[in-house]
C-alpha cells in the first residue's frame, strides 16, 4: 500500500534581507500538496547570495566547492567582484576598494592579496561581503567599496574542531593550512596558520616592450624573461570572553610574512627613426633577499545596555609593517651604452606604525529608527630609507642616500541615521575628518612642511523591498584618498633609461559615486543587475614624460575621471544535479588632465566568469569554468587588450560526514603553457606596445580533512576599527588603491 504525504505550506521566504518580514504577503495562500511518497524527491540548495541596504554577501559555506577551493577561487563567484587572468581584483569595476577580514582591516591580506588569498582555504571562510555603500561609520579615505572576508566561527558544533588542508601543483608548489577552535568555560579561542610556496618554475614571465618616441621617432625595444619564488606565512590568534550577556571582550594578534626573489635577463636596444642603431646593452637583474613583515593586534570591549539593540564599543588597534627591498643589476654586452656604470645596487627600507582608538555607539530611538555615532583618532608614522650605488668595475661612481619621514594624524566623527518602515529602508550619514600631515627629511635634502585638511563626507542610500523576492536600491557615497608613503617618497630611483620618484606634495583626492541595484532571489534563479556611475576631479595619477634621453614618471593630483558601468550576476539551478552561475561587468572610463592636455577615452573594459557544475554518480562533482577580462583604459596614456581563461575540476568526499575531500583541477589544460595579453600606450611623449606572457596552465591536487566539533564561536563585537584611507603606501587598511603610474623598474623582471 502506498503512503501519501501531506505538505502544508503556510509561509514562504525566498530571500534573506536585513529587513524583517512581519507578515505573510497577501499573494501567498495556504497550499496543500498531496503526492506519492515513493515519487517524492526533495532537492534544495541554500541561497548563495544575500542583499542588505549596504552590502551583498556570498555564502561560501553553502557552496560545496568551498571544501577544497581557495579564497581566490571563491572571489570569482561573488557579485560585483572580478578577478582577471593575472589575479588582479576589482570591485564594482574599479580598484578603489579595501580588503577586510571579520569586519576590520587585515594588513596581511591587504599588502599582498594575490598570494595570501590563494593560500587561504575557502573551507575556513563563512561568507564574503561586498560592502557597496560603506556609509559614514567607515573612514572616508580610499574606498568606494569594501571586500570583507568573514571567517568561520564554528558555531553549532560540540567539543573541539579543526580543519587541515594541503595542496600541490604540477610545478611542485605546495600550500598548507590548519585552523583550530577550542572553548574553556566562557573563553573561546581560535588559531590558524598557513603557508604557501611558489617556486621559480611556477612564476616564469616573458615581456616584449616597444616604445616609439613622438618627437624623435626613435624606438626603444626591450625583450626580457625571468622567474621568481615566493614564500608566504601567515597566522592569527583570536579570543573572546563573554563575562555575561551584556559584556564581551575580544582580542586578536596576527602576523604575515613573505619573502620573494628572482632573476631576469633583458636586452635593450635603441634605434633611430631610420633604423640606425643608437645603443644596446644587456642586463641581469637579481631580486633575491626581499622581505615583508606585518604584525597587528586588536582589542575590543562591547557593552550592551538594558535597552534592546543599544551597543557601546571601545576599540584599539596596532599595526606595524617593515618592507625591505634589495636588487642588483649587472649591465653587460654594451654598445655605445647610455650610462657610465655597469653595476647598480638598490636597497629600500620602509617602516610603518599605526595606532588607532575608536568609540562607537548604536542606539534605536523608536520603532524603525536607529542612530549610529562615533569618534576616531589615528596616529600613523611612515619612514623610508633608500640607497642607490652605481659602479664601474671596482670603482664607485655615485651614491644616493635618501631618508624621508611622513606623519599623519586623523581625527574623525560620524553620525548615521537609519529609518525602516514597511518595505522601505533609508540611511543617511555625515562624516567629518580633520587630518594633519607632516613631511620631514632627516638627511636635510629638503625643508620640512606640513598641511592641515578638513573634509565633510556625506552618504545616503534607499532600499525598497518590492516583495520578499525582489528589492531595488539606490545609493550615493563620497570618499577621499590620501597618498601613502610609496606615492610620497621623494627618493630618485634612476636606471639607464628611466627615472622614478614620488611627490611629497600630493594632496587628498575626492571621489563620488552613485548606483542603482536590482536584486531578485528565487528558488531556482537568482540575479542581480547594478548600473553605476562615479567621478573625481583631482585624483592622484601617474604622470610621465621624456627628458634628457630618459623616461621620467611620478604622481600628481591632476586627473579628472568618469566611470560608467554595469555589473550583473545570476545563479541558475538548471536541474536537480546541474547548476550554472555567471558574474560579469562592463564599463567605460574617461580620463582627462587639463594640466597635461591629455584625454583617454573610447575603450570599454569587460569581464565575465561563468561556471557549470554537474553532480555525477559515485558522489563525484564536475565543474567547468571560463571567462574573459581586459579592454579598458588604464590611465591617461594606455589601454589593455583582452585575455581568456578556462578550467575544470573534479571533486569527491569520503569518510563519515564527508570529512575527507579530494579535488583535482586543471587550468587551461588544452592551451599553451603561457597565457598572454597586450598593453597599448597611445599618447604622451612616447607610444608603443607591451606584450606580456605568464604561466597559467597548471594541474593541482588538494586534500582537506575536517576533525572534531565545537559548540562555541569566537565572538565578534558589533563594531570594530576599520582603517581604509591610504593609497600608494603601507596602511592597516590598504587594499588595492589607485594603481596609476610606474615604479621605475629598470626593465627585465
Amino acid at each position: 500500500m502506498q503512503r501519501k504525504l501531506l505538505l502544508l505550506i503556510t509561509a514562504l521566504s525566498l530571500t534573506a534581507t536585513a529587513q524583517e518580514v512581519t507578515e505573510v504577503p497577501d499573494s501567498i495562500d495556504d497550499i496543500q500538496l498531496s503526492v506519492e511518497l515513493s515519487d517524492l524527491e526533495v532537492v534544495a540548495q541554500r541561497q548563495l547570495v544575500k542583499t542588505e541596504i549596504d552590502r551583498i554577501s556570498y555564502d561560501v559555506q553553502a557552496d560545496s566547492e568551498s571544501k577544497t577551493k581557495t579564497a581566490m577561487d571563491m572571489l570569482r563567484k561573488v557579485p560585483l567582484v572580478s578577478v582577471d587572468g593575472e589575479e588582479n581584483i576589482r570591485v564594482k569595476g574599479g580598484t578603489a576598494f579595501k580588503i577586510y577580514k571579520n569586519g576590520h582591516p587585515d594588513p596581511g591580506i591587504s599588502q599582498n592579496p594575490k598570494e595570501v588569498l590563494k593560500a587561504i582555504p575557502a573551507s575556513m571562510i563563512k561568507r564574503i561581503e561586498v560592502i557597496t555603500e560603506p556609509g559614514a561609520k567607515y573612514d572616508a579615505e580610499g574606498v568606494t567599496a569594501i571586500l570583507n572576508i568573514v571567517m568561520k566561527d564554528a558555531s553549532g558544533m560540540s567539543g573541539a574542531t579543526g580543519t587541515v588542508s594541503a595542496g600541490i601543483d604540477i610545478y611542485g608548489s605546495p600550500n598548507a593550512n590548519t585552523y583550530v577552535t577550542a572553548q574553556h568555560g566562557k573563553l573561546v579561542t581560535s588559531l590558524n596558520y598557513g603557508m604557501m610556496h611558489r617556486g621559480h618554475n611556477a612564476n616564469k614571465q616573458i615581456q616584449d616592450m616597444t616604445q616609439i618616441y613622438t618627437l624623435s621617432g626613435d624606438t626603444l625595444h626591450t625583450m626580457s624573461g625571468g622567474d621568481a619564488s615566493v614564500n608566504v606565512h601567515y597566522g592569527n590568534l583570536e579570543a573572546s570572553y563573554e563575562a555575561d550577556t551584556l559584556n564581551l571582550i575580544t582580542a586578536s594578534v596576527g602576523g604575515f610574512y613573505y619573502n620573494y626573489g628572482g632573476f631576469s635577463d633583458a636586452l635593450t636596444t635603441m634605434t633611430a627613426a631610420g633604423g640606425e642603431p643608437i645603443y644596446r646593452f644587456g642586463q641581469h637583474l637579481n631580486t633575491e633577499g626581499n622581505h615583508y613583515y606585518n604584525i597587528n593586534g586588536r582589542l575590543d570591549y562591547q557593552h550592551r545596555t538594558q535597552r534592546k539593540n543599544e551597543v557601546i564599543t571601545a576599540s584599539y588597534m596596532l599595526s606595524s609593517t617593515l618592507n625591505k627591498t634589495n636588487q642588483e643589476t649587472q649591465y653587460t654586452d654594451g654598445w655605445n651604452s647610455p650610462m657610465p656604470y655597469d653595476f647598480m645596487k638598490q636597497k629600500g627600507n620602509e617602516r610603518f606604525w599605526e595606532h588607532t582608538w575608536q568609540l562607537d555607539w548604536t542606539r534605536p530611538i523608536a520603532l524603525g529608527h536607529k542612530i549610529e555615532t562615533g569618534l576616531k583618532y589615528i596616529y600613523r608614522s611612515n619612514t623610508s630609507h633608500t640607497t642607490m650605488n652605481y659602479a664601474s668595475g671596482n670603482a664607485t661612481l655615485d651614491e644616493l642616500d635618501s631618508r624621508f619621514k611622513h606623519l599623519t594624524q586623523v581625527g574623525a566623527a560620524y553620525l548615521s541615521y537609519t529609518y525602516t518602515h514597511d518595505k522601505w529602508t533609508a540611511r543617511a550619514g555625515l562624516r567629518y575628518e580633520w587630518s594633519y600631515l607632516k613631511a620631514s627629511y632627516p638627511d636635510g635634502s629638503q625643508e620640512s612642511f606640513h598641511r592641515t585638511l578638513n573634509d565633510w563626507v556625506p552618504s545616503a542610500s534607499l532600499n525598497y523591498q518590492i516583495d520578499f523576492a525582489r528589492s531595488l536600491k539606490w545609493a550615493f557615497s563620497t570618499s577621499i584618498n590620501r597618498p601613502g608613503i610609496s606615492y610620497l617618497n621623494p627618493a630618485v630611483i634612476e636606471g639607464p633609461t628611466s627615472i622614478h620618484y614620488g611627490n611629497a606634495h600630493l594632496g587628498s583626492a575626492r571621489n563620488y559615486s552613485t548606483s542603482i541595484t536590482y536584486m531578485q532571489i528565487g528558488p531556482k534563479f537568482t540575479f542581480n543587475v547594478a548600473p553605476n556611475f562615479s567621478w573625481s576631479n583631482n585624483e592622484i595619477t601617474g604622470v610621465r614624460w621624456r627628458e634628457d634621453g630618459k623616461d621620467i614618471d611620478t604622481y600628481q593630483n591632476t586627473l579628472t575621471r568618469r566611470h560608467v558601468g554595469l555589473n550583473g550576476f545570476f545563479q541558475w539551478q538548471i536541474a536537480a544535479k546541474t547548476s550554472m552561475m555567471f558574474n560579469g561587468d562592463i564599463g567605460h572610463d574617461y580620463y582627462h588632465s587639463d594640466a597635461l592636455g591629455l584625454t583617454n577615452k573610447g575603450y570599454w573594459a569587460s569581464f565575465f566568469y561563468t561556471q557549470v557544475t554537474q553532480q555525477l554518480p559515485w558522489k563525484l562533482r564536475l565543474t567547468a569554468h571560463g571567462g574573459k577580462w581586459g579592454g579598458g583604459a588604464e590611465d591617461l596614456y594606455s589601454h589593455e587588450g583582452h585575455a581568456w581563461f578556462y578550467g575544470f575540476s573534479l571533486q569527491r568526499s569520503f569518510l563519515k560526514e564527508d570529512r575527507l575531500t579530494i579535488n583535482i583541477s586543471a587550468q587551461r589544460p588544452f592551451s599553451p603553457k603561457y597565457s598572454s595579453y597586450n598593453q597599448y600606450t597611445t599618447q604622451g611623449d612616447y607610444t608603443g606596445r607591451g606584450h606580456y606572457e605568464f604561466m597559467q596552465r597548471s594541474f593541482n591536487l588538494r586534500i582537506s580533512y575536517r576533525f572534531g566539533s565545537l559548540n562555541a564561536r569566537v565572538k565578534k563585537t558589533d563594531k570594530t576599527i576599520e582603517n581604509d584611507d591610504v593609497v600608494g603606501g603601507s596602511s592597516a587598511g590598504e587594499g588595492q588603491g589607485n594603481q596609476g603610474g610606474g615604479q621605475g623598474s629598470q626593465g627585465g623582471y
